[in-house]
């Protein structure tokens, strides 16, 4: 029996998370912890089940987190990434091992300076393990297992909404919204011969055609996680170029400046009422690796992609189980040592491929691999 916290877990990601553990092993035992009593008191009344319980959490206080987590065996972290090092910190104290989905960059780097302490106490930290972060690095290296030499590594993700087209302006956000805000307005990261180089925010347009249904749709380079990791990797591999783009529509970028520069908060977008329609959407994330396979002179490229449907049952957006199974299915591989590796890691150092694929598949996801 193993028994997970998931911090944050009565919101958009942590109840998809809770449902999948739920769902997935019927010896899972889940704690929905978060800082809104009532919203985690509602979330695990509607599990109906003694395997389900709920307590107050407060990530900004490291010290109370502590009895939290007491006894647990993994817990999953879905709040802001600017509480990462606070949960850790708790989970180095409690001895439990962490996962969480991103630092944005920035505080990713900060993460992995705890490798040591982690290593020291013997428990295992996974660091962004969403979809993007997360299963994007682990097909990253999927993907170039077989290259000798890796030259670059170009990360999309695309979506399209199934549902009648809203209008823009109505600006309904497809995940957190102050993450697509500090995602459009902070300078991204790209990895470029041999350095980190930031570009401006909102930069790199491209259109790309991610297939039937979804079709060309526009992708923009943002911050994200991979961009921090992803170079150590494949340092020995010759890495020369690395970035990350996704999709948004540049109507709804538009007026999401437009109101910016009126002076609208962040808490004035989270006010915003949410879609009514049950989610009906699809998204491909997808990771194109170019480098020399081996006794090979000419450069070769393979691409790698998750396909993933919403799921009206569980109200759950195609972004939302991307990203929250991930989560769910390495916390489980951490109760049970499929993972076993004391210390902070990136998911390419530690995640197993293709256990993970099995996983995603019983999910409903396809994985695919193919040459460009």
């Amino acid at each position: 029996m193993s028994r997970f916290v998931v911090l944050g877990g009565a919101g958009a990601i942590g109840r998809i998370i809770v449902r999948d553990l739920f769902e997935s092993n019927p010896n899972n035992r889940i704690t929905i912890a978060d800082f809104n009593q009532d919203a985690a008191r509602a979330a695990a009344e509607r599990r109906r089940s003694r395997r389900v319980t709920w307590c107050r959490a407060d990530a900004r206080t490291p010290g109370s987190l502590r009895e939290v987590l007491s006894g647990a065996s993994v817990v999953i972290n879905c709040t802001r990434h600017k509480l990462n090092l606070n949960v850790m910190e708790a989970a180095l104290q409690a001895r439990v091992h962490y996962v969480d989905l991103g630092g944005l960059f920035t505080w990713t780097r900060r993460q992995l300076r705890l490798r040591r302490g982690f290593a020291d106490r013997g428990v295992t930290a996974v660091l962004g393990m969403g979809c993007a972060p997360g299963l994007s690095n682990v097909m990253a290296a999927a993907a170039a297992a077989a290259f000798e030499r890796v030259d670059s590594v170009r990360i999309r993700v695309g979506g399209i909404d199934l549902n009648a087209a809203r209008n823009t302006a109505e600006l309904a956000f497809p995940y957190s919204a102050e993450t697509i805000i500090e995602e459009l307005t902070l300078p991204p990261w790209k990895w470029s011969r041999g350095q980190f180089v930031k570009t401006p925010p909102r930069s790199g347009w491209e259109r790309i055609d991610f297939g039937p249904p979804v079709g060309a749709v526009w992708v923009v380079m943002t911050r994200h996680s991979e961009i921090a990791t992803l170079p150590a990797y494949f340092r020995s591999r010759g890495l020369r170029y690395l970035d990350f783009k996704v999709a948004f529509d540049r109507g709804f970028v538009r007026e999401l400046m437009r109101r910016l520069r009126q002076g609208w908060t962040v808490r004035d977008f989270q006010a915003l009422p949410a879609p009514r329609d049950a989610p009906n959407d699809y998204e491909v994330a997808r990771v194109i690796v170019r480098g020399r396979l081996p006794g090979k002179r000419r450069a070769s490229t393979i691409t790698m992609e998750c396909h993933a449907r919403s799921k009206p049952a569980w109200r759950a957006s195609s972004g939302d189980l991307d990203t929250a199974c991930p989560a769910s299915i390495v916390a489980q591989m951490l109760a049970c040592r499929a993972i076993d590796c004391p210390g902070v890691w990136a998911p390419e150092d530690v995640v197993p491929a293709e256990p993970l694929f099995a996983q995603l598949r019983r999910r409903g996801m396809a994985i695919s691999t193919s040459p460009w």
